[in-house]
């Protein structure tokens, strides 16, 4: 989010530094899924979210779990959240969201024409395989809200999901086969953009903490960082907030308040597979995702909401692995997954996963929707987050609709729905 940003704001001739907490080598953006996905229209806050998510709190092994805390911050988003998981907030939001997540994607396939940006975008699409009656109606149904918006779908029973994956033929009833979504690298793009934009004069500061602002009235005019043990100011014409999870924290020293927790998410990826996956696909029971890149394979889940922490649950991905086989069993007859496969299931510690069991915080918003424009109590404050699980999807465009309205110009987009004051 920040670097596309970033990048938006120098082509428009600002000049811009941007503050990196870390030093880039890893965030949310690197161990992603990768999907760019125009499907995912339905926002996280939905009808049936909190029936189900307090089902899920009793599985240790479930894809979705909320952290208890008597945290005023928890309380406050969970209230909000429970609000708006109902369909008319849905029907509300699935256009606007679609209409970013094309505009975000267009941006991507200009990307992908810089050869200093190559990032392996594939326009296969995105399968949704189900195996009960119960989750084929409520994907249909999902599809059918898509058509609506535009999304071309094609609606596939057993044998043509199988036909699909001759090396590993599911072990579903059908599934939908989402045409407009596509993948990338994400390791490979977030390895090379920071790199690009410093080429063409962005300048970023790594290692560096946002420890406070100097105002002016409502206005600005620095910030401060540290950086090498010391602080540092730098002074501010339009600043633009887009620290993914760390984006209260940040809010609140400039005075501003946003309804936002994290969201953790576990990835594992490894290669040398002999059985090829040849589409990306969702496992909806089990929201298991998986992405392949020839002979390597990702396979992310979990939204674990509570505090920020360097904890891997072990039940957690014990439970992503083992819904593999279930959908697709062939798998364990490739020698490279049941290494894998059999590592984590066997393991009695987490720590000992470290090397292979990736997470990152997804910054969820009180609403399932993204924060996008100033914020309300700090004129030349810009607000960039809360994308939950869709922030590699929608980062290009929101970096462009950033850009243009720190420019004073019309929105591509209308912003209504990602007002930041909404609540």
């Amino acid at each position: 989010m920040g670097l596309s940003t970033a990048y938006f704001l120098h082509k428009k001739g600002w000049e811009v530094t941007v503050l990196e907490k870390s030093d880039l080598s890893d965030n949310c953006s690197f161990g992603n899924m990768g999907y760019l996905s125009p499907s995912h229209i339905v926002p996280l806050a939905a009808p049936g979210m909190i029936e189900q998510g307090i089902f899920w709190m009793f599985d240790k092994k479930s894809p979705f779990y909320v952290r208890p805390s008597l945290s005023w911050q928890m309380i406050d988003w969970g209230l909000k959240f429970m609000r708006h998981c109902n369909q008319k907030h849905v029907d509300r939001s699935a256009g606007p969201l679609a209409d970013l997540l094309f505009f975000s994607k267009n941006i991507f396939l200009d990307w992908a024409k810089n050869p200093a940006l190559q990032f392996d975008l594939q326009e296969k699409g995105c399968i949704m395989y189900y195996q009960t009656a119960k989750k084929e109606k409520e994907e249909i149904a999902a599809a059918k809200l898509a058509e609506q918006h535009g999304l071309k779908i094609e609606v596939l029973d057993k044998n043509a999901a199988q036909s699909l994956e001759p090396d590993l033929p599911p072990e579903v009833i059908g599934g939908i086969l989402f045409k407009d979504d596509a993948h990338i690298d994400p390791s490979a793009l977030m390895r090379q953009l920071p790199g690009w934009l410093e080429s063409q004069g962005v300048k970023i500061i790594r290692n560096a903490e946002v420890s406070g602002f100097h105002r002016n009235g409502r206005k600005i005019t620095g910030v401060d960082y540290q950086a090498a043990g010391a602080t540092h100011t730098l002074s501010a014409d339009n600043v633009v907030l887009a620290a993914g999870s760390w984006s209260p924290q940040i809010a609140k020293l400039a005075g501003e308040y946003i309804p936002l927790m994290p969201g953790k998410g576990y990835s594992m990826t490894f290669g040398g597979l002999t059985k090829k996956l040849r589409y990306p696909c969702i496992f909806l029971e089990a929201k298991v995702a998986m992405t392949p890149w020839g002979d390597r394979l990702r396979i992310g889940s979990t939204m674990e909401i509570g505090a920020i922490n360097n904890r891997i649950l072990l039940p957690r991905a014990q439970g992503i692995i083992e819904a593999v086989p279930r959908f697709m069993p062939g798998y364990m007859d490739d020698p490279a997954f049941r290494a894998v496969y059999e590592r984590i299931t066997t393991a009695t510690d987490s720590e000992t996963l470290r090397d292979l069991v990736w997470f990152g915080f997804r910054p969820v918003s009180a609403d399932g929707m993204p924060y996008i424009g100033f914020a309300p109590k700090t004129d030349n404050l810009i607000m960039a987050t809360g994308h939950a699980m869709l922030g590699l999807s929608l980062g290009p465009g929101t970096g462009q609709l950033v850009a243009e309205i720190a420019n004073g110009e019309q929105p591509s987009l209308d912003l209504t729905a990602y007002k930041v004051d909404r609540f």
